[in-house]
């Protein structure tokens, strides 16, 4: 073995942020200490030539040398909440959640990747996007640039019916929500922003309209993230119901549910789905008359009492 493949081989193994011991090259290459020691010192040199945002460090604890960096870099804690996070947001298609996940574990070394790779292999395996399966990445970037750069853009939009309809906005803020990305656009109308969902947006290009707006017209996400509060635990039912509005809202609020029947004549579909009765109920009352709780008889009941305790409110 040369010079040059001993010196790369030292390199990668600190890039990868194992231990080196200079012992245990000695034994790999057959050599003596101080041809392992001057490959050390030609390891600083390049660090030093190249301005890289390392420092080759010897730490007297591990009796080896480690490759430290000055750099901000991010944890594996980090790494396991971001995607742990991602994946219960299934907002994206099963093959760009993948390679979301892959490339933020190659942010990691391959020993904390391994740490982490059984904390997610359960939720990777059974993981579930929501029923649109639009890819999204491409879109969520191009919209980001034409916010930077305050670009008025033309949308082909998917409304809740199923019918196109086609509008000239500008894009103020990306926001995701409840399983959804929105596009949060300026409506120079007067009338407040506009919300798009970002996999209802079939085609966009850039056009030459100049949309202007004041500084207090501006829309402030963050804000708007303080509103948004829906998580509540509870026993898992069997639950069936018969929806009459958008069916895929309901299916992607219950990730599991099926649609056991459709009637034509009635406009409804019956759905099944195992949940957690307490926000389940939540979000069962939020659709009034779009919905009509079948079994279990007991969450059946406790709507009907909720349902009168309301109308007692106003009859007051």
């Amino acid at each position: 073995m040369n010079a040059a493949y001993r010196q790369l081989f030292i390199f990668q193994q600190l890039l990868s942020g194992l231990v080196v011991h200079k012992q245990d090259l000695v034994k790999r290459f057959n050599v003596n200490a101080r041809v392992i020691q001057r490959d050390f010192s030609q390891i600083r040199q390049f660090i030093d030539d190249q301005q890289l945002f390392y420092q080759m460090q010897y730490k007297r604890g591990l009796n080896g040398y480690v490759l430290e960096t000055d750099q901000d870099s991010i944890s594996k804690q980090s790494i396991l909440v971001i995607i742990k996070t991602l994946l219960a947001s299934r907002s994206l298609t099963s093959k760009e959640m993948k390679t979301t996940v892959n490339g933020l574990l190659n942010l990691v070394t391959p020993e904390e990747q391994h740490e982490i790779r059984p904390i997610i292999q359960n939720e990777s395996f059974y993981y579930l996007p929501v029923h649109h399966d639009q890819p999204l990445l491409r879109t969520i970037w191009q919209f980001s640039q034409f916010i930077i750069k305050k670009q008025a853009i033309q949308i082909t939009y998917q409304r809740q019916r199923g019918e196109y309809k086609t509008y000239i906005i500008l894009p103020e803020s990306v926001i995701f929500s409840e399983y959804y990305f929105y596009i949060i656009a300026f409506n120079p109308h007067g009338k407040g922003n506009r919300f798009f969902r970002a996999d209802r947006i079939k085609d966009y290009h850039q056009v030459n309209k100049k949309i202007t707006q004041n500084y207090a017209d501006r829309f402030e996400d963050g804000k708007l993230r303080q509103q948004i509060q829906y998580m509540q635990p509870g026993q898992t039912i069997t639950l069936l119901f018969e929806f009459s509005g958008i069916v895929e809202a309901a299916l992607d609020r219950f990730p599991n549910s099926v649609v056991k029947k459709r009637d034509s004549v009635r406009h409804c579909v019956l759905i099944e789905a195992k949940t957690y009765d307490t926000g389940a109920k939540m979000w069962l009352l939020s659709q009034g008359n779009l919905v009509n709780v079948l079994k279990p008889t007991k969450l059946r009941d406790e709507i009907r009492a909720d349902l009168h305790a309301m109308l007692q409110k106003y009859d007051d």
